[in-house]
C-alpha cells in the first residue's frame, strides 16, 4: 500500500502543476497579463491566510490514522470530524465575509490597476472570497482520505477535479468570456463540484450508520488542540521563515535581482516534488505504527523510505547543484538569466539536498506527537536566520539568501535527528545517518562532481547530457551494489518492463 500511496501522490503533485504550467499562455492571451496578475495576487492572499487551518488539516490525518486503527474508536472518529466541519465551517464563513468586506477597499486602495475598472477588481474579489471559503473545508476531507490511507483515492479525484478546473477555466476564457470574472466564476463552480466530491468520498470512507449518526462534540476539540496549535504555530513559523528572503531580497536589492532569486528559487523547488509523495504517504502509515506499539515494523519503513527520498532526491540535487548554468540556459534561453542565478540555484540545491534528508525525521515526529521539537527550531532559526540572511544579502546579493538557507538546513540535519531519536527508535540514529543518508549525499557529490569536471573538460556547451547520463549510471551502480532493497527494487522493475514487452507482442 505504501508503494501505491507514493506513486498516487507523485501522479497526484506533478500532474496539476505541468498542467497549469502548460496552460498560463492561454491564459495569458485571452485574459492579459493584468487580469492574469490579479490571479496571482488572490492565490498569494491564499497562501498568507493558509494559518486559519490552525494545523486542524494534519490533526485530522493523525487522529483519523489513530481512530481507524483502534477496536472501538470509529464511531469517536466519525464525531471528531462532524466537529471539525462546523470549525472548518465557520472560518470559511469568515474567510467569505472578510473578503467581502475588503473588496473595496483592495480595489481602491490596495490594487493599482489600470486596465481593469475597480468595480471589475472589488467583484472578482468577492466571487475569489467565496471561492476560497468553498475550498476551505476540503482540506479536511484530504486529511480523512490521507488519514485512511485512501491516498490513490484522493489523488486519482484530486487529479480529475484539477483538471476540470483548469481546462474548464481555459476553454471558458477563450470560447465563453474573456474576461477574468469569468475565470473566476468557473473557479466558483468548480470549488463547488471539489466540495461535494471530497466530502461523499470522506464520509464513504468513515461508514456513516443510521443508529450512530456522526454528533459534533466540542469535548474533542479539547483533546487535540495542544497538538493542532502546536502544528498550526509551526505551520506560521515556517511560512515565515520561507518568506523572508523574497522579503528581505525585495527590500534591500533591485528588482532585477528579485527575478534572478525567484528564477533559482523556482527550479530548485521541484526536487520538493520528489519528497512529498513520499512524506504523505509514510505519515498516516508512521502514525498507525506508533499506536501499535510496533517498533519493529516502525524502524523497517522508516529506514526504507528514508533511503528512497536520499535515493531520489541526492542525485536530483546534485545536478542541479554542478550543472545549474546549463540547466538555467536550456530552460530560460537566456544567457543573462542563466550567468547571474546559476550561483544561487547551486547553493539553493545543496541546501534542498540536506533539508530533504530530513523529511523522513520530521514525519516521524509529527507521527508520535511530538511537535515542540519543530516549534523550537523554527522559532530559534526565525531568530537566528534573519539577522544573518540581512547581513549576507547585503553582502553577497542573492546568493547571500542562499548561503543562510545553506547554514540553516546544515545545522537542521546535524542537529535535529540526535534530539529526536531520544525520544522515538532512539538505536536507530546512527543507522539512519550512516546508512539512509550520508552515502547517498556523498556518492552523489562526488559522482556528479566528476561528472561536472568531464563536461568542463569536453568545453561544449550540450556535453552536459551524456555528462549527466554517465553520472546517473554510475550512481546508480553505486547504489544497486549497496543496498539490497534498490537491488530488489530495480529487478521487480526490470522484470515488470520485460513482461509489459511480451504482453505488447502478444
Amino acid at each position: 500500500m505504501l508503494k501505491q500511496n507514493v506513486v498516487a501522490n507523485f501522479f497526484g503533485s506533478v500532474w496539476p502543476s505541468l498542467l497549469g504550467l502548460f496552460l498560463v499562455p492561454v491564459y495569458l492571451k485571452y485574459l492579459g497579463v493584468e487580469a492574469y496578475g490579479l490571479v496571482g495576487f488572490f492565490v498569494s492572499l491564499q497562501a498568507l491566510i493558509s494559518f486559519l487551518d490552525l494545523g486542524l488539516s494534519t490533526t485530522t490525518n493523525r487522529e483519523v490514522a489513530l481512530g481507524l486503527n483502534a477496536p472501538g474508536q470509529k464511531v469517536k472518529t466519525r464525531d471528531f470530524i462532524r466537529t471539525l466541519e462546523i470549525v472548518y465551517g465557520l472560518i470559511a464563513l469568515l474567510i467569505a465575509l472578510g473578503f467581502f468586506l475588503a473588496a473595496d477597499w483592495l480595489a481602491r486602495e490596495w490594487i493599482n490597476a489600470q486596465e481593469l475598472s475597480v468595480e471589475t477588481v472589488r467583484l472578482a474579489a468577492v466571487v475569489f472570497g467565496v471561492t476560497l471559503a468553498l475550498r476551505w473545508p476540503v482540506a479536511l476531507y484530504t486529511g480523512v482520505l490521507y488519514g485512511s490511507e485512501k491516498q490513490v483515492l484522493y489523488n486519482t479525484l484530486y487529479v480529475m477535479v484539477s483538471t476540470v478546473r483548469s481546462v474548464g477555466a481555459a476553454l471558458v476564457v477563450a470560447f465563453v468570456s474573456h474576461t477574468i470574472l469569468g475565470f473566476l466564476i468557473w473557479q466558483l463552480i468548480s470549488a463547488l463540484t471539489e466540495l461535494g466530491v471530497m466530502a461523499f468520498a470522506a464520509w464513504k470512507i468513515l461508514h456513516v450508520e443510521p443508529r450512530h449518526f456522526p454528533f459534533p462534540r466540542l469535548s474533542y476539540l479539547q483533546q487535540v488542540w495542544k497538538f493542532s496549535a502546536a502544528v498550526g504555530a509551526n505551520s506560521l513559523l515556517a511560512a515565515l521563515i520561507k518568506q523572508m528572503d523574497r522579503i528581505l531580497i525585495s527590500k534591500l536589492l533591485l528588482l532585477q535581482q528579485v527575478g534572478y532569486y525567484t528564477t533559482a528559487n523556482t527550479a530548485y523547488s521541484a526536487i520538493s516534488l520528489f519528497v512529498s509523495p513520499l512524506a504523505s504517504a509514510a505519515f498516516p502509515r508512521f502514525t498507525a505504527l506508533i499506536a501499535e506499539k510496533n517498533d519493529v515494523e516502525l524502524a523497517a519503513a522508516y529506514h526504507k523510505t528514508s533511503q528512497y527520498v536520499s535515493f531520489i532526491v541526492a542525485p536530483v540535487s546534485a545536478i542541479m547543484m554542478f550543472f545549474s548554468y546549463d540547466i538555467l540556459l536550456l530552460w530560460t534561453r537566456s544567457g543573462d538569466v542563466a550567468v547571474n542565478a546559476a550561483p544561487t540555484l547551486s547553493i539553493l540545491a545543496l541546501a534542498a539536498l540536506f533539508n530533504s534528508m530530513m523529511q523522513m525525521p520530521f514525519v516521524l515526529q509529527l507521527s508520535a506527537g511530538i511537535t515542540w521539537i519543530s516549534l523550537w527550531n523554527n522559532a530559534i532559526n526565525l531568530v537566528v536566520l534573519a539577522p544573518l540572511m540581512y547581513y549576507l544579502i547585503r553582502h553577497y546579493g542573492v546568493a547571500g539568501a542562499g548561503i543562510a538557507w545553506l547554514v540553516f538546513n546544515v545545522l537542521y540535519y546535524l542537529i535535529v535527528p540526535h534530539v529526536l531519536h531520544r525520544h522515538v527508535l532512539p538505536s536507530e540514529k546512527l543507522k539512519w545517518i550512516f546508512r539512509d543518508t550520508l552515502p547517498f549525499m556523498a556518492a552523489s557529490l562526488f559522482i556528479y562532481g566528476t561528472a561536472y569536471w568531464f563536461r568542463v573538460s569536453m568545453k561544449g556547451v550540450f556535453f552536459f547530457v551524456p555528462a549527466i547520463i554517465l553520472g546517473s549510471v554510475l550512481y546508480a551502480v553505486f547504489c544497486v551494489i549497496s543496498y539490497p532493497m534498490l537491488r530488489a527494487f530495480m529487478k521487480e522493475l526490470f522484470l515488470n518492463t520485460l513482461l509489459t514487452l511480451k504482453v505488447r507482442r502478444v
